[in-house]
């Protein structure tokens, strides 16, 4: 698909809440050219850092683990058919540079299969392929925005505003189909992990949660509540060494399952 002309809106990224934001097609786009683009941010949760501000989430888990037993989930207008998704390694951080582009690749089948931690069925309603490397960049700036349109859809490194772990901006077409998104991950303020080190401290972070996470929003689910359904994957932010939610929890499974329905 050619490079699409999109009126470009700006988005404000804040902590702990989703972007979203609704662009509209040029006037001289035919019906079937529309393209819409949506943005996601996920944040992190300072509970656990020293001098952070705890929430209600670390509280939330531990008065009981609901991650099977809380159906919550958040449908979006768009959803996934086929994708075919690129990876671009420039800026990754040397210590996940050999796991890195394998942890992304198994959080994008975690989804396109629906795995869980609830003993749920695999779901077979969308299909993601992985298409190789790439030098393209993922179309989203460093002030955390959807930059443009190339018809490709690449996760990469680089730069994004305070608090904001990972960034996803999503195209899809007037009949909801999702015909791309690009996701950028931060390289510049936050330590990643993909097997979590032993007595893990401070501000380290899981990138399969993360991408898992990523990959529901290009999927077509949104937020749920940080402190009511704190077990979900798609609570809008992460907690440092947390490894609880790289899998579904019934929410997530349940939403990916709304959405074969649309």
């Amino acid at each position: 698909m050619g490079r699409n002309r999109i009126t470009a809106l700006v988005a404000t990224t804040v902590a702990a809440s989703a972007v979203v934001v609704a662009q509209l097609p040029v006037s001289t786009a035919t019906a079937d050219d529309r393209l819409y683009v949506v943005a996601e941010a996920f944040t992190f949760d300072e509970a656990g850092i020293p001098g952070g501000d705890a929430n209600a989430t670390t509280t939330a888990k531990a008065a009981a683990d609901t991650s099977c037993s809380d159906g919550t989930y958040a449908l979006k207008t768009w959803k996934v058919g086929t994708l075919t998704w690129l990876y671009n390694s420039a800026g990754v951080p040397a210590t996940i540079a050999s796991t890195a582009l394998n942890t992304i690749t198994t959080s994008t089948n975690t989804v396109a299969k629906g795995t869980n931690r609830c003993d749920l069925a695999n779901l077979t309603t969308s299909t993601y392929t992985y298409g190789g490397t790439t030098t393209l960049k993922p179309q989203v700036s460093s002030n955390g925005s959807c930059s443009g349109n190339d018809g490709k859809s690449v996760t990469g490194w680089g730069a994004l505003p305070t608090k904001v772990l990972a960034y996803t901006c999503t195209f899809y077409n007037a009949r909801g189909v999702v015909v791309a998104s690009d996701t950028l991950i931060d390289n510049v303020a936050y330590t990643w992990f993909t097997t979590k080190p032993a007595n893990c401290t401070g501000a380290q972070y899981d990138l399969e949660t993360t991408l898992t996470h990523e990959r529901l929003h290009t999927a077509g689910l949104g937020h749920v509540d940080q402190a009511r359904n704190a077990a979900q994957t798609m609570t809008p932010a992460s907690s440092p060494c947390d490894t609880s939610r790289r899998l579904l929890g019934a929410g997530d499974y349940a939403g990916l399952k709304a959405l074969a329905s649309k």
